[in-house]
């Protein structure tokens, strides 16, 4: 039984107490005591709180108990509401304390990434100047060929020139129609 109940029978009791007792207080007080109509008043008193506290008795506990299922199950849902706030703040704290690896994992990653695209950047120069330096030399060799080639001529068309007025200065009439007699003397056998 609840404490509450216990402690309205304990009021009821000390009223009777007192309503017995109080036609001797009056009478001491010089009244004439307790009235007929007083008794009756206090006794219906009495009786309105006892089919009160027998009508009102369940519906009050019933009240009362769901009152408190009502708070038990708030204090329920805020505890589990509270252990998954708790769990979500530890998630955070973890990314948040893993965010600071992942920031230095990513800028190993990018300093790696950056240092091969730097290797193959430097491969790819080194075999494009390669390739030009071949280019540059073939073209310095086709350039000396040529060169050498035009020296030969000109070497040639300076001989042929000197050697014509060596021939001038050295041949005779007699030889130069002995010369050209033989030269179409060749002419005729090659044909």
């Amino acid at each position: 039984m609840s404490k509450f109940f216990i402690r309205v029978r304990v009021g009821i009791l000390t009223l009777f107490v007192l309503v017995f007792s109080v036609d001797t207080l009056w009478a001491s007080g010089g009244g004439g005591g307790m009235t007929g109509e007083t008794f009756w008043q206090i006794i219906s008193f009495i009786l309105l709180l006892i089919l009160l506290i027998k009508v009102l008795k369940q519906p009050i506990r019933t009240l009362l108990f769901k009152r408190r299922e009502d708070i038990k199950n708030s204090l329920e849902q805020a505890a589990q509401q509270e252990g998954e706030s708790q769990t979500h703040y530890e998630e955070w704290e973890r990314k948040l304390n893993s965010l600071d690896q992942e920031i230095a994992d990513l800028h190993r990653k990018i300093s790696q990434e950056g240092e091969a695209e730097r290797v193959r950047i430097v491969e790819r120069a080194q075999k494009e100047g390669s390739r030009i330096k071949e280019q540059a030399q073939m073209a310095a060799e086709q350039e000396v060929k040529k060169g050498r080639a035009a020296l030969k001529k000109e070497m040639v068309d300076l001989s042929v020139e000197l050697a014509e007025k060596f021939l001038r200065e050295a041949t005779e009439p007699q030889d130069q129609e002995r010369l050209v007699r033989d030269y179409i003397g060749k002419v005729r056998e090659l044909r």
